[in-house]
């Protein structure tokens, strides 16, 4: 496990390296010159050359790259050049909100996906697993979008209640912190229990097929402790590698719950920089996404081991 660990670990290295290539290439891609974008259409040739200069965009490409990767190794993610802030503080403080509303969106999404999965799993081609399969569907088939909009109107129309807008950490005010989240939570809750849900069913499908299955039942169990017992863990792996690629997702920053619901998260923060085009932020913000993606991954990859010990790296 230890050697295992090192060679993941190793093979970050060239992961990362690969995307803040790409990113760094794309954003210089772009059409437009955010020199001029900051200074407005009556800026001088003068004081977008000195603009130029200030940020370093005077330099070769390669220059800029080696300039910022260099910056980021030693974990200065530069400052924004809309703002003057420090970058890296505001990815922390963006991100430490966008894992709250995934914290409680992925908790909401599995609390329904798991049970009403399993309970389509044994008791399939009946109503109930008809009414889950559409329920699925319709989560699948439908944007988040689309659903936080009709939240926010059922509410607002039919309740007169809106979430608040200031955000509050759940350490500092539980209460307050739940009513800013909660809708976009059920929102993104939604979306992932559709996709959970659709894997727990096939997955205990497929293992309530086994033979030790039937040499449960031939032994006189009853069907929850087959399930709980016997097909739980056997079904997991699935269920975890899909649950884990979408917390990688959310915690990348749920870019439209966070836009619809004025959620001050990472999403936010990176999509504001793009239409700034302020090349730090959002060069810093995605590498740092991808460096949280790789690291769910790799806590995924753990995972697997402790659910079924045959497994070994």
């Amino acid at each position: 496990m230890g050697s295992y660990l090192i060679k993941r670990v190793a093979s970050l290295i060239p992961i990362l390296f690969g995307i803040s290539v790409l990113v760094f290439t794309i954003l210089h891609l772009v059409p437009g010159d955010p020199a001029s974008i900051m200074l407005g259409t009556n800026a001088t040739p003068e004081a977008i050359a000195a603009l130029h200069k200030s940020m370093g965009l005077d330099q070769p490409l390669i220059t800029q790259y080696f300039h910022w990767i260099g910056g980021m190794l030693q974990g200065n993610f530069g400052v924004s050049v809309h703002s003057g802030e420090e970058i890296l503080p505001q990815i922390i403080k963006r991100f430490l909100i966008t894992l709250q509303l995934t914290v409680f969106g992925v908790l909401i999404g599995w609390a329904l996906a798991i049970p009403f999965g399993i309970l389509s799993a044994i008791r399939a081609h009946s109503k109930t697993d008809i009414i889950v399969r559409v329920a699925t569907l319709l989560g699948i088939s439908v944007p988040n979008f689309a659903i936080g909009t009709l939240l926010l109107l059922g509410l607002s129309l039919y309740f007169n209640w809106f979430p608040p807008i200031d955000v509050v950490s759940f350490w500092e005010n539980p209460v307050e912190a739940f009513k800013v989240f909660i809708l976009p939570a059920v929102t993104m809750g939604i979306v992932v229990a559709a996709g959970v849900m659709r894997m727990t069913r096939s997955a205990f499908l497929e293992t309530m097929d086994k033979d030790f299955i039937r040499t449960a039942r031939a032994k006189g169990n009853s069907q929850w402790t087959i399930v709980i017992g016997h097909a739980f863990r056997n079904s997991s792996i699935p269920i975890v590698t899909i649950a884990g690629m979408q917390i990688g997702y959310l915690l990348g920053g749920s870019v439209i719950v966070e836009q619809l619901f004025s959620i001050p998260g990472l999403g936010q923060y990176i999509l504001e920089g793009i239409y700034q085009r302020d090349y730090p932020v959002v060069q810093g913000g995605v590498l740092f996404v991808a460096l949280v993606f790789v690291l769910v991954n790799l806590l995924i990859d753990l995972i697997y081991t402790w659910i079924d010990p045959r497994i070994k790296y």
